[in-house]
């Protein structure tokens, strides 16, 4: 683990080894020893990433068809993608707005940060709201990524989010918190 541990009494990491890396996921197993007993733990460290939700205008929000082998199916997504090595939160964004949509936004304003599963998983996402989007018309796919872009009225999104047709954690937690900062900064406006 990455973070200096302050374990609870009794317990001890007397070990920690890696068993398996690739550029997506490192996979560890860690011995505990709990109250005199043994216990391998085993947890992954990922990649983290950059979300933006990007607002077409105060009742229509840009997003992303995209294919997911797992699932074999089209999903409906915001704007997602990894960190690169050297690039910030907000740089990572920025570009993956531009890569999987063709849009660039003049104006994007940060919302935190969180994490989908810190029970098993290192990583941290970081969500973005963008506005003031020029369409520069030109996405820079990589090869498994076979996206179109929408523009959907919010209203539509809530419906898909509370029907469940919405299934990527990250655009879920991204839609819900853009949606009620955006409420927000349109009534501010």
């Amino acid at each position: 683990m990455n973070k200096a541990m302050d374990l609870p009494a009794g317990w001890t990491l007397e070990s920690s080894r890696k068993i398996y890396s690739n550029k997506y996921i490192e996979l560890y197993e860690d011995v505990l020893d709990i109250k005199n007993k043994k216990k391998i733990y085993a947890r992954a460290k990922r990649k983290d990433y950059s979300t933006i939700v990007p607002f077409v205008s105060d009742n229509e929000i840009l997003v992303i068809k995209s294919y997911r082998h797992l699932v074999n199916s089209y999903q409906i997504e915001a704007p997602s993608g990894y960190i690169d090595p050297g690039e910030t939160p907000l740089q990572a964004a920025m570009r993956e707005l531009k890569e999987e949509t063709g849009y660039r936004a003049n104006n994007i304003i940060g919302l935190g940060s969180y994490t989908l599963d810190y029970t098993m998983f290192e990583q941290i996402g970081n969500l973005f709201v963008g506005y003031d989007l020029v369409n520069e018309r030109k996405q820079n796919l990589g090869m498994m990524e076979i996206i179109e872009t929408a523009i959907v009225p919010i209203d539509e999104i809530k419906k898909l989010l509370y029907d469940g047709k919405i299934l990527n954690a990250s655009s879920i937690v991204a839609f819900y918190k853009s949606l009620e900062f955006h409420l927000n900064y349109k009534n501010k406006k």
